[in-house]
């Protein structure tokens, strides 16, 4: 299934069954930070990326088959999924005929849009992104596609805080000496405070991943320690994720970690747990998918990525 994954652990959702409305790396930022790397398909334009109805149905037979529990059917994957005009959709969809809550990850550059705001108001959940402390950052961290302005993003923010009933968690990406100084925190704190209702959650996350961008890196703890002190509601998540992948629906262990790591960079271990749900040994696959995935070293771990051409280094 190329739209429904999981479910996969989340650090924030806990098993989150994932929805991914979008080609790999369709968006209309470029984020420094991001695990998938730079945006092939640079857009700003909503429309019916993959066939909704084909969505629904992926949705309906992997509730039906999952093996683990599902706390959340998130819509996350491989770009901005509030690019897709039928995510309003299929969220009415989940909401009528399962018990399940929904969650959008979204960078929340069209909470502006009246349109877009209509399509999340059925969702239980909405966590958008705030990275920057000004325009000038904004544009360094995020690299949005030009005509977006950081005002315009924030003040849709506020507009659909204020008309949303279920909850807002904001997500900050600190990186070291990019946006963890304390000028630059407290401005962040000063937006995130402007929104009404303030948010019930801040999670002060940082790259744990290999990102996009070889020169971001984690901040150290005093500037960690200082936004927990400053962002209000502020809750950590500056660890790995712990628990398992639902593998139930692939045959072996290269076609499992092939798909997950097109979404999602695997470390050692999590491969290495996976290889063995198979029966298989972790040379065995590695050997197998040498010419398709490779090893990145980040952070004192090793991890998985799925090789976007033949001609890239591999282990």
């Amino acid at each position: 299934m190329a739209n429904v994954f999981g479910p996969v652990p989340s650090r924030r959702l806990g098993n989150s069954l994932g929805v991914n409305l979008v080609p790999l790396k369709t968006c209309n930022y470029s984020c420094v930070y991001c695990q998938l790397g730079k945006t092939n398909y640079f857009t700003n334009e909503r429309k019916e990326y993959y066939p909704t109805e084909k969505i629904i149905n992926e949705l309906e037979y992997a509730i039906k088959n999952t093996t683990l529990n599902i706390d959340y059917i998130t819509f996350v994957g491989d770009g901005e999924p509030t690019l897709h005009s039928g995510i309003g959709r299929i969220i009415r969809w989940i909401k009528e005929k399962t018990n399940f809550k929904v969650a959008v990850i979204t960078n929340g550059s069209l909470l502006y849009l009246n349109e877009v705001c209509n399509d999340l108001l059925y969702a239980d959940l909405v966590l958008p992104s705030i990275d920057a402390p000004d325009e000038r950052k904004f544009r360094l961290i995020n690299r949005p596609v030009m005509k977006i302005r950081y005002e315009e993003i924030i003040d849709g923010l506020k507009l659909f805080a204020r008309n949303f009933n279920g909850k807002i968690w904001i997500e900050v990406m600190l990186m070291k000496d990019i946006n963890d100084s304390r000028e630059d925190i407290d401005k962040i704190s000063k937006i995130i405070n402007s929104i009404f209702p303030i948010p019930e959650r801040v999670y002060i996350n940082v790259p744990i991943r290999p990102p996009t961008e070889k020169w971001v890196t984690i901040p150290d703890k005093r500037s960690l320690m200082y936004a927990q002190e400053k962002l209000p509601n502020a809750i950590p998540i500056n660890f790995r994720e712990e628990g398992k992948f639902d593998v139930n629906k692939y045959t072996n262990a290269c076609e499992a970690i092939l798909d997950i790591t097109e979404k999602h960079p695997l470390r050692y271990d999590q491969a290495k747990e996976i290889a063995e749900y198979f029966k298989e040994t972790i040379d065995e696959v590695l050997k197998k998918l040498q010419k398709e995935v490779k090893f990145v070293e980040y952070d004192n771990e090793r991890y998985l990525k799925k090789l976007k051409n033949k001609n890239e280094n591999t282990f």
